[in-house]
């Protein structure tokens, strides 16, 4: 996939407004773009306007890794105190700002565009790999409470959070 088309795909998702609550907008973007490269998604429904997804790539005969992360932002307060628009990707000196740019929307599709290399790649796996895209992270972890106790979960034999961690290399937390 080319460079700009990854940047791109961050900036959709910085663009949708998905403050806790709103979340199904962000669902569905992933959704549509998992398709363009024929991997299937499915949405999990946790209440209006709010939808997890489950996608995977890989085979059944080995190990299932798990890359999670939540499409929810926290609600951007005062928009005026902003130096850049909170839901309008904005490029400047090398970065890209926004709202949810590193909470978690870059590792988010960091992720998804990993696993559209692997599948347009064709890539051999020994297993697979499972994406658990959240609701409601930054208010209760709903989403995640919701995937385990439908059984998302179960089949995990590691599970990757792209969660920011200030530079550092955290092996568990929460």
């Amino acid at each position: 996939m080319e460079q700009q088309k990854k940047l791109q795909i961050l900036k959709d998702m910085i663009n949708i407004n998905s403050t806790n609550g709103h979340e199904e907008q962000v669902a569905n973007y992933l959704q549509k773009l998992l398709a363009e490269y024929n991997i299937k998604a499915e949405k999990v429904q946790y209440d209006k306007d709010r939808a997890s997804l489950v996608s995977e790539v890989g085979t059944d005969n080995g190990p299932v890794l798990a890359f999670s992360g939540h499409m929810d932002v926290v609600d951007a307060g005062d928009v005026s105190k902003w130096t850049f628009p909170p839901f309008e990707a904005t490029e400047s000196d090398g970065k890209i700002y926004g709202r949810g740019a590193t909470d978690m929307k870059s590792g988010l599709a960091a992720m998804v565009i990993a696993m559209i290399e692997l599948h347009e790649e064709k890539t051999k796996l020994n297993g697979k790999i499972k994406l658990l895209a959240t609701v409601g992270e930054e208010v209760g972890e709903l989403g995640a409470e919701q995937l385990t106790t439908q059984g998302y979960a179960d089949d995990l034999d590691g599970l990757i959070i792209g969660e920011p961690s200030g530079h550092r290399i955290v092996y568990a937390h929460k």
